[in-house]
């Protein structure tokens, strides 16, 4: 662990991570947060990176708040549910959700490229049942990492975007190969958000691209025959609890300008 402020080295998608990881630790720090992270208020506290130039992405803050809140609450309910099951956190950037959940018996696993692997083992503890995997999610050995085939939920949030959709269905033929069923959590962006990276209120500030999104999340179900849609949790439902603006709140009635807005799809994947 360190106690200075030391400057860490991502590639250009993986610099992304710092985004909600910045909006967790404001959060945090807010007298009345609605979640309480606080090794992500430790982390900003320790890397040296100009965060302010995401203080400007209020739309970004508040999704990625409601998105943590919804998270969090579903994947404990699926432990609650399943409690030796296994967790892949796939593109796990610097998340801290297996640190403030009760794990119970589940084995945990944070699934991303080397160099964010490094940089959550200089920062983050160890915790019991979790386990680091330095390797692309493209790579076909993780799964060899992965102990135990039963109750496998796979959570993506913040890391589809970025993938082409040949990649989506590379990986989604890589994860149903390896177990013969499964859940998955994957956040999803709207096709034209997707469009628009240059227009993004935080992404726009670093050197990543979106590369994929899809009109209805549903319609993810169609780049598999194994791929079964089960439901969704939009972000502007949370939005509109956390926020009392009347836009969110309109937004989360109307179905037309619900769906540009980011959600988590809930998929079952079988061989």
């Amino acid at each position: 662990m360190v106690t200075n402020t030391e400057k860490i080295t991502l590639g250009e998608v993986q610099e992304t991570l710092l985004i909600p990881l910045y909006f967790r630790a404001k959060e945090t720090k807010k007298e009345n947060g609605c979640i309480k992270d606080v090794e992500a208020a430790e982390l900003v506290d320790k890397i040296d990176y100009d965060f302010s130039k995401f203080d400007s992405g209020k739309g970004s803050e508040l999704g990625v708040i409601s998105r943590t809140v919804i998270l969090d609450r579903e994947v404990q309910n699926y432990i609650n549910e399943h409690p030796d099951c296994v967790i892949v956190n796939l593109g796990c950037g610097l998340c801290t959700r297996n640190v403030r959940l009760d794990l119970k018996q589940a084995k945990w696993y944070n699934l991303d490229l080397p160099d964010v692997i490094e940089v959550r083992k200089k920062f983050l503890k160890p915790k019991e049942n979790c386990y680091d995997i330095a390797k692309s999610c493209f790579d076909e050995t993780w799964p060899n990492d992965v102990k135990g085939d039963k109750d496998i939920l796979i959570v993506s949030e913040g890391v589809f975007m970025y993938f082409t959709e040949d990649q989506v269905k590379q990986l989604i033929q890589l994860i149903k190969k390896n177990y013969k069923k499964s859940t998955l959590y994957v956040e999803v962006m709207h096709s034209l958000m997707a469009k628009h990276t240059k227009q993004h209120d935080t992404v726009s500030n670093t050197n990543a691209s979106f590369n994929w999104g899809i009109s209805q999340a549903r319609d993810m179900a169609k780049l598999d025959p194994g791929l079964k849609y089960i439901t969704e949790w939009n972000f502007v439902d949370e939005m509109a609890v956390l926020n009392n603006g009347l836009l969110f709140k309109i937004s989360a009635k109307v179905n037309f300008f619900k769906n540009f807005c980011d959600k988590i799809a809930v998929f079952e994947l079988t061989q």
